[in-house]
């Protein structure tokens, strides 16, 4: 068996610690995919490909944002890519022919624009993706400083997250799980048999308490008749999400989860 990201360093908890990966995604993606606020971090996508897949296989994002999932192309991964905005499929299609232009060799990537609770199932072999969290991080009606400071987010941008009908990022918990449920659903049946999802999440805080978003996965994921491959943690204590909530003073939930199950 792989070992999951062999030479990524851990913390005394045993939670992996990322390298800043602003310096490789500059490298490969435009500028304009730098202003996507909640892009996957690449140091760990790229852990989650290489631990589960092989060259050749066929990976989706069902809910891509800026498309960071693409690098997995240049290691000869064919990459599917589905977003319900349509600023930010605008920006995928741009960075896959920006990075042609560096890359000509790299395999396909097929960007796909809409819902993908519509979309799906889609043959593949694994998905790799990061939902959004629902109402609770629902972009915030005037940016602070921190976002266009720190992360040079501008509000046009920033309000792009989550702005259309249909995007899970601004339903309420119950709306949004009675969604994610379906997704999942929807995920295990694009699944060849053998195929593996790896969802990227964290708990949240409502009312200064730890919500247990992570927990309600598992529960419904194993429902569906998914199966325990992975589940690690990672140590974010910097990001948009959390920058804001300290400089409210507001608690903050520092590890984030990376759990990955199998179809049979």
């Amino acid at each position: 068996m792989k070992e999951f990201g062999p030479n990524l360093k851990r913390n005394e908890q045993g939670w992996f610690i990322l390298p800043d990966d602003v310096s490789w995604r500059k490298s490969i993606f435009p500028e304009q995919c730098m202003k996507h606020p909640a892009k996957m971090q690449m140091y760990l996508e790229q852990a989650i490909y290489q631990y589960v897949s092989e060259p050749g296989d066929i990976l989706l994002d069902p809910m891509s944002g800026s498309g960071t999932l693409m690098i997995a192309a240049l290691e000869g991964r064919t990459v599917i890519t589905i977003d319900i905005e349509s600023e930010f499929h605008e920006w995928q299609k741009m960075a896959y022919e920006h990075i042609k232009l560096s890359y000509p060799d790299m395999s396909p990537c097929i960007q796909i624009h809409g819902n993908c609770k519509l979309l799906l199932p889609i043959t593949c072999n694994h998905i790799i993706f990061s939902p959004p969290y629902g109402s609770a991080f629902k972009p915030p009606k005037k940016l602070t400083g921190i976002m266009a400071d720190k992360y040079r987010v501008d509000e046009s941008n920033f309000n792009i997250y989550a702005k259309t009908t249909g995007n899970v990022g601004i339903q309420n918990t119950f709306l949004y799980n009675q969604t994610m449920e379906k997704v999942y659903r929807l995920c295990y049946e694009s699944l060849l048999p053998g195929g593996t999802m790896s969802v990227v999440t964290k708990d949240i805080t409502e009312k200064g308490k730890r919500v247990y978003l992570t927990d309600w996965i598992n529960r419904v994921c194993h429902q569906i008749g998914f199966k325990d491959l992975l589940w690690i943690k990672t140590e974010q204590m910097g990001g948009p999400w959390q920058d804001i909530r300290r400089s409210k003073g507001l608690p903050t939930v520092d590890d984030e989860d990376t759990i990955i199950y199998r179809k049979e």
